[in-house]
């Protein structure tokens, strides 16, 4: 198998030689007739084409070797098949199809013994997993991973060359190691989030609670307003049957008043005598009919006008009623709306303490924020160095009320800065950034805020170190780029930025001695006519090679501002 391994890296050579662009590979591949240089032609496109940039068609020529090598057995060949396949998923960012890839590529080169490919399958498995965001199955495939390792630790020569088995484990237990630390970094945050989910659902509790009581007390307004429309409508009633009363009495005395007249009528017809005797007879009576009407009349108008007093005096009690009940109703909606406003007031401000002014007005507008991309940005991680130890000398209340100190004057000196946002605080670590804003600002503030940390705690310093007491020191990291920011989840959320900047200036603070603040050079490049900054050199930074680092002394001119506490 190793024979034809290194047959098959004679013909890629070869043909690399004569080889002079994916064009000239294209043509020679039409042309070719065996499988042989069909396996080469493709396996040199895909190299070549992942090289250029063009993931697309690396994962075509790649896959067209994995299905010829699986045809001819060149199993070392499909191995590295397949992990150029993953590389190429890899960089097209598909992390799942890379992981598949190369986790069909380990399997390969296991059952072919192919140690090294092997080993190399494991460690783009895990940082394939470590991509995927899936902490646990990294640290379980970087323990297969060292398992496997000194299972063959006895196999030395690797395709031509010497490779040490130790080095391999000390990798690999240098991998498992940072992925403990990022997994008691993760637990740490899952701590402070359960925190803050209590929290805040006491806070909706006690306002759920006050929300009951006022609807409670809007239902009885209700009802109260229903009593009071009754008692109108019972009046009015009461009204309209003395109208009909009235009504009726006006049409009795037209009915009498038209007999009258008729028998005037039937007494002008009889006998002139019998019709003056009887015409002065009936006068007498009309007359006292009459005067009894009207004596009648004056007693019922009497009765009318004495009722419809009442009924007005009834009234005006009821309208008198009623307008108390009002403005009692409206004295206690007025009372409910201010604590409604009280409330408000109180979960705006809760709300402008966890998320940006813009940002909290878009949510409270629309119910949802969009995620915003900063070109410049710059991030600042500070960490105590102490932690443990003091948390051994302290008790757990007394190391809290340190940390909160501290936390408090940190957020004290962002605050003069309107540009700096606090992000989080992640366990001892305290994370902000300037420059997410759709206005341009340079890094000065916040690199003077940085400066201001430390004066800060060396004041601390010195007082407890007078007393005999644990004192807390930090290492402060920036760094200037890009990120995305923008609020996660839809519940409980939270404020954060993403990106390569971050991962940078976290850097950044793990390469910093105790009371330093340590930059980048693109922050460097942008406040070095502002500060006094000391050139460290080169140094390397996990996953991130040589990085070029500055410590910041000082600010030129008029010095450092002075904060009070």
């Amino acid at each position: 198998m190793l024979r034809h391994y290194i047959l098959l890296l004679c013909c890629l050579f070869t043909l690399g030689l004569s080889a002079q662009s994916t064009a000239d590979l294209e043509k020679q591949l039409t042309n070719a007739t065996t499988d042989s240089d069909k396996l080469s032609l493709h396996y040199q496109l895909a190299e070549l084409y992942l090289s250029h940039g063009n993931e697309e068609k690396s994962i075509d020529h790649s896959e067209k070797v994995i299905a010829l090598a699986k045809t001819t057995g060149e199993k070392t060949l499909l191995v590295s098949a397949y992990l150029l396949n993953g590389n190429a998923y890899y960089k097209d960012r598909e992390y799942r199809k890379a992981a598949a890839k190369y986790r069909n590529g380990l399997d390969y080169a296991k059952s072919a013994g192919e140690i090294e490919l092997a080993i190399e399958s494991y460690l783009e498995l895990i940082q394939t997993t470590k991509r995927l965001r899936d902490d646990k199955k990294a640290a379980r495939l970087a323990e297969e991973s060292l398992t496997y390792l000194k299972q063959n630790s006895n196999y030395k020569k690797l395709k031509g060359r010497e490779v040490s088995s130790r080095n391999e484990v000390a990798k690999i237990e240098r991998e498992r190691a940072a992925l403990k630390k990022e997994k008691s970094e993760l637990e740490n945050q899952i701590n402070s989030l359960r925190s803050n989910q209590a929290q805040l659902s006491n806070d909706n509790s006690r306002l759920s609670q006050q929300n009951t009581s006022l609807n409670r007390r809007q239902k009885e307004l209700a009802e109260e307003k229903a009593a009071v429309e009754e008692e109108k409508a019972a009046a009015e009633e009461q009204v309209s049957k003395q109208q009909e009363d009235i009504d009726k009495m006006s049409a009795r005395q037209a009915k009498i008043e038209l007999a009258a007249k008729v028998k005037e009528k039937i007494i002008d017809s009889l006998e002139h005598k019998r019709e003056i005797d009887a015409m002065q007879l009936e006068n007498k009576e009309v007359s006292l009919q009459n005067a009894r009407l009207r004596l009648s009349r004056s007693r019922y108008v009497g009765g009318v006008i004495v009722s419809l007093l009442l009924l007005v005096g009834l009234l005006a009690r009821l309208f008198y009623n009623r307008y108390k009940t009002k403005k009692t109703a409206n004295e206690l909606l007025e009372e409910k709306n201010k604590t409604i406003a009280e409330e408000r007031e109180r979960s705006d401000e809760l709300l402008l303490n966890i998320l940006p002014a813009n940002i909290a007005d878009e949510l409270k507008t629309t119910g949802r924020a969009k995620a915003r991309k900063f070109p410049e940005v710059t991030v600042m991680f500070a960490d105590f160095r102490n932690f443990t130890k003091m948390s051994e000398v302290l008790t757990p209340e007394q190391l809290v009320r340190e940390i909160d100190e501290c936390f408090k004057a940190f957020d004290m000196i962002i605050s003069q800065y309107p540009d700096i946002e606090k992000i989080k605080t992640i366990g001892d670590a305290y994370m902000c950034a300037s420059g997410l804003s759709d206005r341009k600002t340079l890094p000065s503030d916040i690199v003077q805020a940085a400066l201001e940390f430390q004066e800060y705690l060396d004041d601390i310093k010195r007082t407890k170190r007078s007393q005999g007491l644990p004192y807390f020191e930090a290492r402060i990291g920036l760094h200037t780029g890009p990120v995305v920011a923008g609020v996660v989840g839809s519940r409980k959320f939270a404020y954060d930025i993403w990106g390569d900047t971050v991962n940078t200036a976290a850097r950044m603070e793990q390469k910093c001695e105790v009371g330093q603040v340590n930059i980048s050079q693109s922050t460097y490049t942008r406040i070095k006519y502002q500060f006094e900054c000391q050139y460290r050199g080169r140094i390397e930074a996990k996953n991130k090679g040589m990085i070029e680092m500055y410590y910041v002394l000082k600010t030129v001119g008029s010095g450092a501002k002075v904060m009070e506490y």
